[in-house]
């Protein structure tokens, strides 16, 4: 009798046990659609775009006792990114005749997935010839996936605002066209592009590019003229860059609450360091002096008897952030020509000039902002410094100007040959002579306009005067531009 109500227990739990949990079968057969995720609240941040690709059945995520959850904070393998994209573009895995990749074996549970992926030249296999379907896919990796999968193009493929993605980095314009269309923005000036990407953000990517509905409006804000001006200040300024990010506070650090794009027109309440404080969208907000020209002149230079007195002269410190420049004995060039700029910046300024910086700080104006930033202010003369590099045996000072399209074509090969003079002199350079070169900072501003490659970095007495000597640097680029105008 005991066995045989034992035997009935165990049937009835037995046929509760199997309606309750679904088979492994019954498991995958369940339709994402219906799928609601107990690890996402409704206010997580990818909540949404997570539950569009699981009812499309893109994703499915994981099963535990508790139900079904995505695990939204793990990393995104390369196997699983292989999956959802090649799934997400409408495509059945392949049948695998052959192994491609010794890691990848043929009951490995993506192995079609991945072949399809190769075969759609999505993804590509590892250097050593293996693929490596459980490394974590990085965030710039992502990016050249997604652009490639899905035919993603922009006009200019590097217009984007992160510090940390080089200009020569192989992954920038993959980054670049997510940024413009609005799929990726990163977080204030960073993207992050070596860190491993989490599966909410590969969702929230995907979703993006799926559905153009989902994505951020990129659309650059422009400055509203407000009901009334600032109380303590009736100046206003245009700005000169392309893009201009608006921070919460007078430093880098500070987060971006806006951007304005060149010719927005801004009310300026105050000045803080090279910083100017403004009315951005009814808030305060702080942007780069150096991106904005004065509707009228505010500056109160003391009247000297110098020739420089009243000058505009614009400094360039060529490269900056994303783009570190050439490097070589342990320095990096846009380290270099910011030090000099800014020791050079003091000497000009006291003698009575009005000086502009393109960039006073570690960050990246393009090529076109620093031509703007010349022009828009009417500087008087352009002067960017920069250094050089090649074999270990090449050395000395070269100066650029330029013939072709530069109006003062005449007055900068005189203010090259003064300047030069003065390096070759002071610092003891070997004089490589002055050249007449097309490059872009010079070639099209409208001023007279010099390029100046201090020395070579790659050659052990150059890079020694480049690293303890950028004070006379500093002195000789300023007696050169004083003979100049001395000379006029």
């Amino acid at each position: 009798m005991i066995n045989r109500i034992i035997s009935y227990v165990i049937l009835v739990l037995f046929l509760l046990f199997t309606l309750i949990i679904p088979s492994p079968i019954d498991q995958y057969k369940v339709s994402a659609a219906s799928t609601s995720f107990y690890d996402l609240s409704p206010s997580y941040w990818a909540s949404k775009e997570i539950n569009y690709l699981s009812s499309r059945s893109i994703i499915s995520g994981y099963q535990d006792v508790k139900g079904y959850y995505f695990a939204p904070e793990q990393t995104l393998t390369r196997a699983q990114a292989a999956k959802m994209v090649v799934y997400a573009k409408g495509e059945n895995p392949a049948t695998k005749s052959s192994i491609r990749f010794p890691d990848v074996p043929k009951e490995h549970w993506a192995a079609g997935w991945i072949e399809k992926a190769v075969q759609l030249n999505i993804f590509d296999g590892k250097q050593d010839g293996h693929f490596a379907p459980d490394e974590p896919l990085t965030r710039s990796q992502m990016a050249k996936i997604l652009v490639k999968a899905f035919g993603l193009t922009v006009e200019n493929d590097q217009n984007e605002p992160f510090a940390d993605v080089y200009i020569n980095d192989e992954y920038r314009p993959y980054v670049s066209t997510l940024y413009q269309l609005g799929i990726a923005v990163g977080s204030g000036d960073r993207f992050n592009p070596k860190k491993d990407i989490k599966r909410s953000e590969f969702a929230a990517f995907l979703t993006r590019t799926l559905n153009p509905s989902f994505r951020i409006n990129q659309t650059l804000p422009t400055q509203s003229t407000p009901e009334t001006k600032p109380t303590n200040s009736s100046k206003t300024a245009k700005v000169t860059a392309d893009i201009l990010n608006v921070r919460s506070g007078p430093s880098t650090k500070n987060e971006v609450i806006g951007q304005l794009s060149f010719g927005s027109i801004v009310n300026i309440y105050s000045f803080d360091g090279n910083w100017t404080k403004i009315q951005y969208n009814n808030q305060i907000g702080y942007v780069s002096t150096t991106y904005l020209k004065m509707d009228s002149d505010t500056s109160n230079s003391n009247p000297t008897n110098n020739v420089l007195e009243n000058q505009i002269i614009v400094l360039d410190a060529g490269h900056g952030g994303k783009d570190p420049g050439t490097a070589g004995n342990s320095m990096l060039e846009k380290d270099i020509t910011l030090d000099v700029i800014e020791l050079l910046e003091k000497k000009v300024k006291a003698a009575g000039a009005n000086v502009i910086l393109t960039r006073d700080s570690d960050t990246y104006p393009t090529l076109d902002d620093r031509v703007k930033i010349a022009n828009q202010n009417g500087a008087d003369i352009f002067v960017s410094v920069h250094v050089n590099s090649g074999p270990s045996t090449a050395s000395g000072t070269e100066t650029y100007y330029d013939t072709s399209k530069n109006p003062q074509s005449e007055e900068s090969k005189k203010l090259a040959s003064e300047i030069h003079k003065q390096i070759v002199s002071l610092l003891g350079m070997n004089d490589r002579g002055i050249k007449n070169e097309e490059f872009k900072v010079i070639t099209y501003t409208k001023m007279p306009s010099v390029l100046v490659e201090l020395g070579f970095v790659t050659n052990t007495e150059d890079a020694k005067k480049l690293a303890d000597q950028r004070g006379l640097y500093a002195d000789a680029i300023y007696n050169g531009i004083l003979a100049y105008y001395n000379n006029k």
